[in-house]
């Protein structure tokens, strides 16, 4: 099969495979393989948080039995929203404004007028960690984005700037669970951390999480240098390294619903009947993929021209996790991570005819507008297309340049977030021309 049709096909099933990865349904298998634990009788209270708040506020306000008026969601802008008659909030992402200081007094509005009694359901999913904020004093908002903003353009890892938000706020690192205090609660959560990292989706706001300040400033001026705001630079100093408190008796883990290694499974049930991958060997390269974007790419392109000689009937590399861009001085182009992650493995791969996949499965990729690209690496033998992806790497200017050549994937706002799925194909009929 030729490698444009094959590209093709795959295409044409990137919405089978959204659909697949969608919280609905995966909130409903869930619970089918794991029901509930026994809860308190009487009416229940749900609280959404992220990416996701839509689809499962509409999924877990059904399979508990919440009444509209007793729900919240609160999720970024342009993601799908709960059924119209569920009340909601637009919060500010990836970066939190006034929005996300007005979405805590909501919150904790919405949770103070519960009765003590009243089991609440929280519902946490990625990209939450913006959308409700409350700074710890001296620091304020304008200082804990600019921060925010600039570690994440450094290329600091999420679990960095992630520790940021919760040394910086009395929401994050447990103060949620503060918040509902001795009220039932039952916890669940769809993960965009890689690993086993769940219980810090959105900074951990239901989990008390370990805070030593002296160390965390270290972390900052290590990426960051010495320009840490002189507030910021106080309140860590400030805050003495102690252990987390014990977890609530009243407060009930559901369990994790959904998380990188779902979009593994899911690619299995979705691409790999299409002919020909159908029984081509499958091998996953990691689970909790991370690091910056066109090195990891380099590297992953290597292990797999390593490996290939090995596979003359053709075969496929599959990896999910989430890796990271670090922003070079001046104006970034169009682009993201996923993005920059395909582009160089298929220039790595140029000596092959293999096929390079890259989603994110929240369907929107850095600022360009695109999910990921879907892109063949054999054009790359062409010095002057080579040379325009460099460049294009180089300006992190992926997005123009994937889109100007039709391989970009659109496909808007999922209404989840599971990271990203990478799929490298080397179809039977195109064996690698050089394992070098």
């Amino acid at each position: 099969m030729e490698i444009e049709t094959l590209r093709t096909k795959l295409l044409a099933a990137v919405p089978d495979y959204m659909a697949e990865i969608a919280p609905g349904p995966l909130i409903r298998r869930y619970l089918e393989k794991n029901p509930a634990p026994p809860l308190p009788a009487g009416p229940k209270a749900l609280l959404s948080l992220g990416k996701a708040a839509g689809a499962m506020t509409a999924t877990l306000a059904d399979t508990f039995d919440v009444a509209p008026a007793h729900t919240l969601s609160i999720l970024p802008e342009g993601y799908p929203p709960p059924p119209p008659s569920y009340p909601l909030f637009w919060g500010s992402h990836p970066l939190p404004d006034r929005r996300s200081l007005e979405a805590f007094e909501r919150l904790r509005d919405f949770i103070h007028t519960l009765p003590d009694e009243r089991l609440l359901v929280v519902a946490l999913s990625g990209g939450s960690s913006s959308l409700v904020v409350q700074p710890l004093p001296p620091v304020g908002l304008e200082d804990k984005v600019s921060l925010s903003k600039r570690l994440i353009e450094s290329g600091a890892p999420i679990e960095t700037v992630n520790a940021l938000r919760i040394h910086l706020s009395s929401f994050k690192g447990g103060g949620l669970a503060r918040m509902i205090g001795s009220r039932p609660s039952l916890t669940y959560i769809l993960s965009d951390i890689p690993g086993d990292g769940a219980s810090l989706v959105g900074s951990s706001p239901m989990f008390s999480v370990l805070r030593d300040g002296p160390g965390m400033l270290s972390a900052l001026e290590l990426w960051l240098g010495d320009t840490i705001p002189e507030p910021v630079r106080r309140l860590l100093l400030s805050l003495p390294s102690l252990p987390p408190p014990p977890p609530a008796s009243q407060a009930l883990f559901g369990g994790v619903l959904a998380s990188s290694k779902t979009l593994i499974s899911a690619m299995q049930k979705i691409f790999l009947p299409i002919a020909p991958l159908s029984g081509l060997p499958l091998h996953i390269l990691s689970e909790e993929l991370c690091g910056e974007a066109r090195e990891v790419g380099r590297v992953l392109a290597s292990q797999i021209r390593w490996h290939a000689p090995t596979h003359p009937e053709g075969a496929l590399w599959a990896a999910s996790g989430e890796t990271t861009v670090t922003l070079s001085q001046g104006s970034p182009g169009r682009g993201g991570r996923t993005q920059e992650l395909a582009l160089s493995l298929a220039l790595s791969l140029s000596k092959t005819s293999a096929l390079v996949l890259s989603l994110a499965s929240d369907g929107s990729d850095g600022n360009s507008g695109l999910a990921g690209a879907l892109l063949p690496s054999a054009p790359f033998c062409n010095p002057r297309l080579a040379h325009e992806g460099q460049e294009a790497l180089f300006r992190h200017d992926s997005g123009e340049f994937l889109e100007r050549h039709g391989w970009g994937i659109r496909t808007g706002p999922s209404g989840t977030n599971l990271n990203d799925l990478l799929m490298v194909v080397y179809p039977p009929s195109s064996p690698p021309r050089s394992p070098l």
